[in-house]
């Protein structure tokens, strides 16, 4: 009997010494949550597009990181954790404010928050016609650090660039703006 419960109080401690490993990561299972960017985390992403850091947009940028971490049930991420993406059904209005490329507006009509002018433009894909579903777009982010064609086309003739970031188990998701 005694040996069955050195065995039992072996085992137990291994046990524990293994889920002590297991999250070792803090990040692991906090909630998704929006990241305002500074200078310094924008500037390899500047470096990279070639151009300068604009702290009014990242403030706008950080509103849709806001808006997009406020709903973590129709959030999701691909396999490998480059992409992250929010599906929302939206009006017609909204639709249409985007596929005009009035994003200031669109934006405002998704109760994003206020946005001004229409004088940028957003460096992540918005897919205003997927799955066939006519009131339902998808928002695409992509992992920090990554330049995608998205970036690059949405940048060209622009000069500043505004980042904030989405953070989901630990990975950080660029919200871009270009203007």
């Amino acid at each position: 009997m005694k040996n069955w419960k050195k065995l039992l109080a072996c085992l137990l401690v291994s046990l524990m010494a293994l889920t002590a490993f297991t999250a070792c990561d803090a990040s692991v299972g906090a909630p998704m949550s929006p990241k305002r960017s500074n200078a310094e985390s924008a500037k390899a992403l500047c470096d990279k597009i070639g151009v300068t850091y604009n702290a009014e947009l990242s403030e706008k940028a950080y509103s849709i990181a806001n808006w997009v971490a406020g709903t973590s049930v129709s959030c999701d991420t691909s396999k490998d954790k480059t992409e992250f993406y929010r599906v929302v059904k939206a009006n017609n209005e909204a639709r249409a404010f985007l596929k005009e490329k009035n994003y200031a507006t669109a934006f405002e009509n998704l109760s994003m928050g206020v946005f001004g002018l229409n004088d940028f433009v957003p460096g992540f894909e918005i897919e205003t016609e997927w799955s066939l579903k006519d009131d339902t777009i998808r928002f695409t982010l992509p992992k920090d650090n990554i330049v995608t064609e998205t970036m690059k086309s949405a940048a060209v003739g622009k000069k500043k660039l505004g980042v904030a970031y989405v953070v989901k188990d630990g990975v950080s998701y660029a919200v871009v703006l270009f203007g």
